[in-house]
């Protein structure tokens, strides 16, 4: 493995480290403001899988005696006020429509979350490290399973936002 491939495999475990450090503090601001019970507890649990998720990574860095980003991303949905302007900012007014946002971004971020964990895991195996594989395929499987649970109780908060019209006799 050459120098630069080491440093490139470093520089995607730091980008996963800050989007981790990133969503602990959203998840825990979610799991706040949410009104579903299950909803609360599985983003309570997720939290907790994301903290390990995080130290992990900062392990597999510092066997790799590189340094950890001490920084986190900015974790945010995926459409922004650039790409919707208005339409967004009008959108986020409504508590009812800020909780189904804020539900598609569970779901997009840890989507993206399980790709990241995809890849990390396919670049471990082509550098030689299997032992970081089998752990980024584990964090996979975790992130897979919490987008899997938010898209799952999407329903309920559609119907939250948008409660079914009573249909006439």
């Amino acid at each position: 493995m050459s120098a630069t491939d080491r440093d490139r495999y470093v520089l995607h475990l730091n980008h996963a480290l800050a989007m981790e450090s990133a969503l602990l503090d959203r998840l825990e601001q979610r799991a706040a403001a949410v009104h579903q019970p299950e909803l609360r507890q599985r983003l309570l649990t997720h939290r907790d899988e994301t903290l390990q998720h995080r130290d992990a990574v900062r392990d597999i860095l510092t066997a790799l005696h590189a340094e950890p980003t001490p920084t986190s991303a900015k974790a945010q949905s995926p459409v922004t006020p650039s790409l919707m302007g208005k339409v967004l900012t009008a959108l986020e007014s409504e508590t009812e429509d800020k909780l189904l946002d804020d539900s598609l971004t569970d779901y997009a971020l840890e989507s993206y979350e399980a790709a990241v964990y995809s890849a990390l895991a396919l670049i471990a195996r082509n550098l030689g490290y299997a032992e970081h594989a089998t752990r980024f395929e584990a964090m996979r499987q975790q992130e897979r399973a919490a987008a899997d649970f938010f898209a799952a109780h999407l329903p309920a908060i559609v119907r939250e936002a948008f409660p079914p019209a009573a249909r006439a006799a």
